[in-house]
C-alpha cells in the first residue's frame, strides 16, 4: 500500500519587503486678512494624515496631506499672540520590491521636523522632514503534513510549529465630545489658538466577536482670554471614551494591538448661565485600528523512514512568523530645559509640547535597548519688549530596555511612543523642570524556518542489512540524536531505548556508549 499523506493549510502572513523613505514637504502659509501682519513666529506645529495608499508592482503610492498650526506675534494687534490654520498635500511613491497589487500595505508616517522661516509680513516659509515606513504583507496558504499512513513500519518524526496566526483586523471611529464650564477666577474666552489632543488605552477586552476599547483623550487648550493681565491662559481636561470594534473570530484567550490617532479636534465658544463666555464645547473622531492574533501550535511530520524499505522523501521550507509578544512599560523622564543664551528670560511657562522620536534600538538576548529623542517646544512670556510670548525647542535624549523573552539579534520590531503625562515648574527665569510620562509599546517577531515532509514515495527494492553487525557500539556525539542514529541503522528509537535501558531520549549525553542490536523482519 502507498504512503499516504495527511495534510492540513495554514494561513499565514509573509512579509514580501519593507522600505523607509524620507520626505522633505515644502509650502508657504498666508496670513488671512483678517489676521495682523507677522512681526514674528513663534511656534509652528504639524499632523500629518494619510488619506490614501495604493499597491502597484513592485511600490505604493501614498497621499496625504500635513495640518500645520501657526503661532506668531504682531506689533499692529491688539491681541499677545495670533493662530494660522493651513495644510500641504502630499504624495509619495516607495518602493518594495516583489509587491503586487492585491497584496497588502501597512504605512506610518510621523513628521520628524518643521523648519520655518518668515519671509515677508504676511508669509512663512515652512519645510516639514516626514519619515514614511511601508511593509507590504502577502497572505499565503502554506500546505504542511500532519501525518503518514499506509505503512506498517514506517517511522514518524514530528516536531511542534508554533506560530502567530492574525486572527482578524479591522478600524473604525469614534466621536468623543464634552462641553465642560471653566472653573471660578478663570478668565473668560476670547479665542482658541491652539489644540493638542491625545488619545490613551485605559483598558481593552476581547469578548466573543468584539475588541472592546476604554480610553481617554488627554485635550490641551491654549486659549487668548477676555482679561487684559492674563491674556494667555491653558486650560487641561481628560475626555473618557468607551467603543467597541468588530473582529467576528475574535475571544477572550487571545492578544491584540491597537492604533489611535486623533487628526482634527473642533472647539466652539458658549456662554453660561450668566452670560459668561466660559463653556467650552469639544469635539474629535478618535480613529482606532486594531489586530487581534492568536498562537497556534500545529505538529507537523519533518521526518520518516522505514527498517525495512528505502523511501524518497521530498521536503520544502515552511516559513512562519512568532509573536514574541507585546511589551507595555511606561518610561518616567525628568529634565531641566536650559533656556538658550539669545532668547529673553522666562516670567510664566504657558505650554510645552513633546513629542518622541526613535532614533536606534539593540537588540540582546531576550531584551530590546530602545533610544529616541524627545522634541520639547516651550512656549512662554517675557517681561521684556512689547511682543512677550516667546519659544524655544530643546531635545532630550532618553534610552529604555524592554525585556521579551526569546528576542535575539536579527529579529523583526515594532515600536511605539506616546507621551500620556506631561507636567511642568518654572526653576526661575532661565530654567524650567519638565517631568513626562512616556508609554512604550514593544512588539518583537521571530521569523520561523522548518522543512516539513512535502512527498514520500515507496521505493520498489529492498534494503539488504544481513551483512550489518548483529551488535554495533555507538559513542554519542554532538548533534546526535536517538532519532538520527535509529535511521542510520535501520532500527527504531523504541528498540534503542529498550536495548539501552534509557527512559528519555534527552538523557543521552555527549560520549555515553549506546548498543545497537540489529532488527530482524521475519514473514511467514
Amino acid at each position: 500500500m502507498a504512503v499516504e499523506l495527511m495534510k492540513d493549510l495554514l494561513k499565514v502572513d509573509r512579509l514580501v519587503g519593507e522600505n523607509t523613505v524620507q520626505a522633505i514637504i515644502e509650502g508657504d502659509i498666508l496670513a488671512p486678512d483678517t489676521k495682523p501682519d507677522i512681526t514674528r513666529v513663534v511656534a509652528v506645529d504639524g499632523n500629518i494624515q494619510v488619506s490614501k495608499k495604493e499597491t502597484q508592482d513592485n511600490k505604493i503610492l501614498v497621499e496625504g496631506v500635513i495640518q500645520f498650526k501657526v503661532l506668531y506675534a504682531s506689533e499692529k494687534g491688539e491681541e499677545p499672540l495670533y493662530s494660522i490654520d493651513s495644510s500641504t498635500d502630499f504624495k509619495q511613491s516607495i518602493e518594495i520590491e516583489g509587491l503586487t497589487s492585491p497584496m497588502k500595505s501597512e504605512i506610518a508616517a510621523e513628521i520628524e521636523h518643521i523648519d520655518f522661516s518668515l519671509n515677508n509680513e504676511r508669509k512663512i516659509g515652512v519645510k516639514a522632514v516626514i519619515n514614511m515606513a511601508a511593509k507590504g504583507v502577502q497572505e499565503v496558504q502554506v500546505e504542511i503534513t500532519k501525518d503518514l499512513e499506509g505503512m506498517e513500519d514506517i517511522e514518524v518524526l514530528r516536531e511542534t510549529l508554533q506560530y502567530t496566526d492574525i486572527i482578524g483586523t479591522n478600524a473604525s471611529d469614534t466621536l468623543v465630545k464634552d462641553a465642560f464650564e471653566l472653573e471660578e477666577g478663570v478668565p473668560e474666552m476670547k479665542e482658541v489658538l491652539k489644540w493638542s489632543a491625545i488619545p490613551v488605552e485605559k483598558e481593552t477586552k476581547i469578548t466573543d466577536g468584539k475588541v472592546i476599547i476604554g480610553g481617554s483623550v488627554l485635550l490641551e487648550v491654549l486659549y487668548i482670554g477676555e482679561d487684559e493681565e492674563s491674556p494667555l491662559n491653558i486650560v487641561k481636561k481628560e475626555m473618557p471614551f468607551t467603543h467597541f470594534i468588530e473582529i467576528p473570530e475574535a475571544y477572550s484567550d487571545m492578544e491584540y494591538k491597537l492604533k489611535m490617532k486623533i487628526d482634527e479636534v473642533f472647539t466652539d465658544i458658549k456662554e453660561n448661565a450668566d452670560g459668561e463666555k466660559k463653556i467650552l464645547e469639544v469635539e474629535g473622531i478618535v480613529h482606532i485600528e486594531a489586530v487581534v492574533m492568536e498562537s497556534q501550535k500545529r505538529e507537523v511530520v519533518v521526518d520518516a523512514y522505514s527498517p525495512t524499505k528505502p523511501l524518497n522523501i521530498q521536503k520544502s521550507k515552511v516559513e512562519v512568523k512568532e509573536n514574541l509578544g507585546i511589551h507595555r512599560s511606561q518610561v518616567l523622564l525628568r529634565e531641566t530645559l536650559d533656556l538658550p543664551s539669545n532668547n529673553p528670560p522666562m516670567a510664566q511657562i504657558f505650554s510645552i509640547n513633546a513629542k518622541p522620536i526613535v532614533t536606534d534600538y539593540n537588540l540582546m538576548e531576550n531584551k530590546v535597548v530602545i533610544e529616541g529623542v524627545l522634541e520639547t517646544t516651550v512656549i512662554y512670556t517675557s517681561q521684556e519688549g512689547l511682543q512677550p510670548i516667546y519659544s524655544y525647542m530643546q531635545e532630550i535624549p532618553f534610552r529604555h530596555h524592554v525585556e521579551i523573552e526569546g528576542v535575539q539579534n536579527q529579529m523583526e520590531i515594532d515600536i511605539e511612543l506616546l507621551v500620556q503625562e506631561l507636567d511642568y515648574s518654572r526653576i526661575n527665569e532661565e530654567q524650567v523642570e519638565v517631568r513626562m510620562n512616556i508609554s512604550t509599546t514593544c512588539e518583537a517577531y521571530s521569523l520561523k524556518s522548518m522543512d516539513v515532509i512535502s512527498d514520500v514515495e515507496e521505493m520498489e527494492e529492498v534494503e539488504d542489512i544481513s551483512k550489518r553487525p548483529s551488535l554495533t557500539i555507538y559513542f554519542f556525539q554532538e548533534g546526535d540524536s536517538l532519532w538520527k542514529i535509529a535511521k542510520k541503522y535501520y532500527t527504531t528509537v523504541q528498540h534503542i531505548m529498550e536495548s539501552n535501558e534509557i527512559e528519555r531520549p534527552e538523557d543521552v549525553k555527549p560520549g555515553d556508549q549506546i548498543i545497537i542490536e540489529k532488527v530482524y523482519s521475519f514473514k511467514f
